[in-house]
């Protein structure tokens, strides 16, 4: 089970004293107490070069003092700021670190969730399966007239088993799916919502400007909604790409490497940033090896001039070869 990666005191350290020097960037005592804590230790200086770069990198635009001045003999570490204003350094750094770092207050509202690294089975009451993909979330209510299950999170597959007297639903964002008895995956992420049938039908409910739809489903047929702009659009899809993370793969066909390092997220502790939009904007066709998401980010973008830098803890920077 891979969690929050252990606490590196000499990383958290350099990221107080980036939110220090930024909160007070004319405080030359802060400045020199910085100098001191530099020098006192190589691996402090890296440190907190390493912070600068990764800011840098992230694309914030930064302005911070240049610190030359001799260091005092005697200089503490900064206060310790609180793990929510870290996490807002992280942040800064890297937008999704408050996830990482911060409360998950998402996972608190879940019945259900699965470990980034691993699959989860979960058994229902009525003998319906689910079994929820790498860092997933669900919520299950179940009353003797409907069955329902929110996906709050990551991408699932349901087995249902059929009941004429209830209905089973599956909610995920703005998509609503209701099911007799069939096998279909359903996936949430920022882009929007993705239903996938593997076997029977199901009806999708999605919103269209002030109007709602439904779309009738079938064996193989998959549907994106895309949240921001509400657009719905049905493919067919072969088997072996209905869920193919059940088996650890990652089928890319024609996506782009933006879209790549977005599903890779669900299976990397840590952090991926993505520091060249234009290679994002690269598209490719791969199956890739989900247990080994670092390996297939290598293998993703090495064929396009990418490179992969892990030298930040926790981080991985993708950028293209100078």
């Amino acid at each position: 089970m891979t969690e929050k990666p252990p606490p590196n005191p000499i990383w958290e350290t350099a990221l107080d004293w980036l939110l220090l020097i930024q909160e007070n960037p004319h405080d030359s005592e802060l400045t020199e107490r910085l100098n001191h804590w530099r020098a006192s230790a190589p691996e402090h200086d890296a440190a907190y070069r390493k912070a600068l770069k990764v800011w840098s990198l992230s694309g914030e635009a930064l302005t911070l003092p240049v610190t030359t001045a001799p260091a005092p003999p005697m200089a503490r570490p900064p206060q310790r700021l609180s793990r929510r204003k870290r996490a807002l350094v992280g942040a800064a750094v890297a937008a999704s670190a408050l996830l990482m770092w911060g409360p998950d207050w998402q996972a608190m509202q879940a019945d259900h969730r699965s470990p980034t690294g691993e699959h989860r089975t979960v058994a229902l009451s009525d003998g319906s399966q689910m079994l929820l993909d790498s860092n997933t979330l669900a919520d299950v209510q179940f009353n003797p007239d409907q069955r329902e299950v929110t996906l709050l999170r990551g991408q699932a597959f349901f087995s249902v088993t059929h009941d004429a007297n209830r209905a089973f639903y599956v909610n995920a964002g703005d998509v609503r799916v209701r099911v007799t008895g069939t096998a279909f995956a359903v996936n949430l992420d920022d882009n929007g919502v993705d239903v996938s049938v593997e076997s029977g039908t199901v009806a999708v409910q999605t919103p269209q400007a002030s109007v709602s739809a439904t779309h009738l489903l079938g064996h193989g047929d998959q549907l994106h909604f895309t949240a921001n702009g509400q657009r719905t659009r049905i493919v067919q899809l072969p088997q072996e790409q209905i869920a193919p993370w059940r088996r650890w793969q990652l089928v890319a066909v024609d996506q782009s490497i933006d879209d790549v390092i977005t599903q890779l997220r669900r299976y990397q502790p840590g952090l991926i940033l993505l520091t060249d939009k234009a290679l994002g904007q690269r598209r490719i066709t791969a199956a890739l090896n989900l247990r080994d998401p670092k390996r297939a980010l290598q293998t993703a973008i090495a064929p396009l001039g990418g490179r992969l830098q892990d030298s930040v803890p926790y981080t991985l920077i993708v950028s293209t070869k100078p």
